[in-house]
């Protein structure tokens, strides 16, 4: 059985937008929607979608990412569905067409993403990076020289179906066995650095890039309305160096210089801030 799991934090009409446009896809059995610990109404507004394939679920105990994506797997799991979809609620689906070729290749498949269009360009993939590189996308001004350092060439995207590194995880579709046996998400992280985390986790099972299938993720629509410019910076921040320290077992030199960018980088935005405020 296929699934459709969509994690929601205060953005119940986004959700609702994104339910509306895969409740009535035949390829879905069962759809389940999860609210992790919103402090608006959106559970009370997703409720009435509530039916025998859609069920609406709300987790009262933290808002980390992964956490809410493992609660929804699990409820999933005890349905006896197999396979998943992945989403954010600010994901937009073409056609169930395209649902169809993503759950067309799951046979030997374990994680499967499809190419994403975003604001800034299509994201299709990257090499899971090192401290090094890491260290250097951290730096205030040097970093944009730096951005796409792990990304593949144009000319890597010639098939439809290519094994990559890493994959978005705004929309993705995985074997609910494989992703148990990795352990699930890493619940430690909230809203940065999990596709790293996860993508890290399945490297020995393999993970696919489907070129011939594309996605919108409104990337803006959740972060910016949850989080300011610091918080979002110290977000990414502790997001990297437990990345780095766990997934990249970086060592104590490597660690201490995440730290220190970190702690003068939220130095100076609250510099800017006053200045603007002024």
């Amino acid at each position: 059985m296929i699934g459709f799991l969509i994690i929601n934090y205060n953005d119940a009409p986004t959700t609702i937008t994104l339910l509306k446009n895969v409740k009535d896809y035949s390829c879905l059995d069962y759809i389940v929607v999860v609210d992790n610990n919103s402090t608006d109404d959106s559970y009370s507004k997703l409720l009435p979608y509530a039916n025998e394939k859609v069920h609406i679920l709300r987790r009262d105990d933290g808002r980390a990412f992964g956490a809410g994506i493992n609660f929804g797997l699990k409820y999933l799991e005890s349905f006896g569905v197999d396979y998943s979809f992945i989403s954010n609620s600010d994901v937009v689906i073409y056609s169930e067409s395209d649902l169809k070729k993503l759950i067309s290749y799951r046979n030997g498949i374990h994680l499967l993403g499809p190419v994403i269009k975003e604001h800034t360009g299509l994201n299709r993939g990257w090499k899971i990076p090192s401290n090094g590189l890491l260290f250097l996308q951290s730096l205030p001004f040097v970093y944009r020289f730096f951005q796409n350092n792990n990304r593949y060439s144009e000319s890597f995207y010639s098939q439809k179906l290519l094994e990559v590194e890493a994959v978005s995880f705004c929309f993705f579709f995985a074997s609910l066995k494989s992703i148990r046996e990795v352990g699930y998400f890493d619940e430690k992280v909230f809203l940065y650095f999990e596709e790293n985390i996860m993508s890290s986790k399945f490297q020995k099972k393999g993970i696919y890039l489907c070129t011939n299938v594309e996605v919108f993720h409104n990337h803006s629509v959740t972060i910016n309305k949850n989080l300011n410019r610091v918080a979002k910076y110290q977000t990414l921040s502790n997001s990297r160096r437990y990345f780095s320290k766990v997934y990249n077992h970086a060592g104590p030199i490597t660690l201490f210089g995440f730290w220190f960018v970190e702690k003068m980088t939220i130095f100076f935005l609250h510099i800017s801030r006053i200045l603007h405020k002024n």
